[in-house]
């Protein structure tokens, strides 16, 4: 059955009823040391691997929208890890890190060694090295040659270009 109109304002009154209370609760400990860690982590040194392991902790991208940050700043977005790539930029809720925002965004990645035993996950967006070795869709390949720039094709097409297949 559809609520009545009473029924709507009584629970509307209790909505905002529970907003007030919450507003006034004493925040617990895990809360003001989540809040604290949000603001700081940016102002931690650490490498891309460690950074991954954390990426909980950094602040969204929702939640940095309108802040002016500096290059390397890390947030959230749909799961992942971004850092900012432009050396001062206001984040804009209009450009979040998708296909196409290339210039303001990389994806903080796991680092690897590049060799047979550890390949470098490729996904496009990257400059390739000679002598390193790249995994895509489960195929491993020898880079012959450096791409200097990035390159966006899948590395299946760049065989016999600047790859070999393993």
């Amino acid at each position: 059955r559809d609520m009545t109109p009473s029924e709507i304002t009584a629970m509307e009154k209790q909505a905002n009823l529970y907003a007030i209370e919450e507003s006034r609760r004493p925040m617990t400990e895990s809360e003001v040391s989540r809040m604290l860690i949000t603001a700081q982590i940016n102002t931690l040194a650490v490498d891309d691997n460690t950074a991954l392991r954390m990426k909980d902790f950094y602040p969204t991208f929702e939640s940095i929208v309108g802040q002016k940050v500096k290059q390397g700043f890390k947030f959230t977005h749909g799961g992942k890890l971004w850092r900012t790539v432009q050396p001062e930029m206001t984040i804009q809720s209009h450009y979040p890190p998708s296909a196409g925002m290339e210039s303001l965004y990389a994806e903080v990645c796991e680092t690897h060694a590049g060799t047979l035993d550890d390949p470098i996950h490729y996904d496009g967006n990257m400059a390739l090295e000679n002598g390193k070795y790249y995994i895509q869709n489960s195929t491993i390949y020898l880079c012959n040659r450096d791409t200097v720039n990035p390159v966006y094709n899948p590395l299946s097409e760049l065989v016999g270009i600047y790859v070999v297949e393993v």
